[in-house]
């Protein structure tokens, strides 16, 4: 049952921090032993714990329930925007490819209007053009030697755009842990032909294991913080929250790898929380005809 805005817009600034951790523990990881190889073992460790959190609803209507279209087509999404960016990484710059993947929520409020019917006021509008320049600027993308590897990070916005929409049309009795372990159940096939195709695996260290299993860990959270976050709040609203995801990297960049903020990426950190907070403000007036 949907329980108002506010209660959405939290769950998706918690989900973009989720996300954004899931990432730096697999970078991490992925100093040890190949991309694909590291993506595998999160999946192992989403499809292990997962499983054990099914067994108070039952197996048997779980795997049911995991058959159902929307949830095997959100995951299919979620899956090729994992592809997406894992191979963006491996040949472009990580500058251009954030900066394309930030035009998620612009596709996601679009995917919205078109699909939904969900209704996108002016002001939304601005502000989703002012969280945007500012994720840009975080970004900073070089137009010299732009690599066409980077336009993979289109295609992962649009696949997780795509995501977003249909699972917004997923049966709201369709309990999240169900369609995180149908996520992990695919990308732990998919992962493991892709790496065995195209890489060497190696034989990782405890370390890495560990942080694969952290990586795991926050992107189950992640995954259902969303679901949740879409549960609660349309489209429209939750969309300008998940610029936050910028923020995170950035301070995940200071704080882990050593990557210190300029003072462009620290404008455009502000221009992105100062579209939350005037959204957040305005939530009222969203709500009036």
């Amino acid at each position: 049952m949907r329980q108002g805005p506010f209660r959405g817009i939290a769950l998706a600034v918690l989900a973009t921090a989720c996300f954004t951790l899931n990432d730096t523990f697999l970078k991490l990881a992925m100093r040890d032993m190949p991309p694909f190889q590291s993506m595998a073992l999160r999946s192992l460790v989403i499809v292990g714990i997962g499983l054990l959190l099914l067994r108070p609803i039952g197996y048997g209507e779980s795997l049911r329930l995991m058959r159902d279209g929307r949830v095997q087509m959100r995951n299919l999404c979620e899956l090729a925007t994992a592809f997406c960016i894992v191979i963006g990484l491996r040949h472009a710059p990580i500058a251009d490819l954030t900066a394309l993947a930030q035009t998620a929520p612009i596709l996601l409020l679009l995917g919205a209007s078109l699909f939904l019917g969900e209704a996108l006021r002016p002001l939304q509008l601005a502000l989703m053009a002012a969280a945007f320049t500012g994720a840009v600027l975080v970004a900073q993308p070089g137009l010299a030697g732009f690599s066409p590897y980077a336009l993979f990070g289109l295609l992962a916005a649009a696949m997780a755009a795509a995501r977003d929409l249909i699972g917004r049309r997923m049966n709201p009795r369709i309990p999240a842990i169900v369609v995180i372990v149908g996520v992990g159940g695919i990308e732990v096939l998919a992962a493991g032909a892709a790496g065995l195709l195209t890489e060497t695996w190696v034989r990782p260290p405890a370390a890495a294991w560990l942080l694969a299993g952290a990586s795991g860990v926050c992107l189950m959270a992640a995954h259902g913080l969303i679901i949740g976050a879409f549960r609660q709040a349309d489209v429209p609203t939750v969309a300008p929250f998940l610029y936050m995801s910028t923020v995170w990297a950035l301070a995940s960049g200071w704080l882990v790898f050593g990557t210190v903020p300029n003072g462009p990426g620290l404008l455009g950190m502000g221009f992105i929380v100062a579209s939350g907070v005037c959204l957040l403000g305005a939530e009222k007036w969203f709500r009036t005809p």
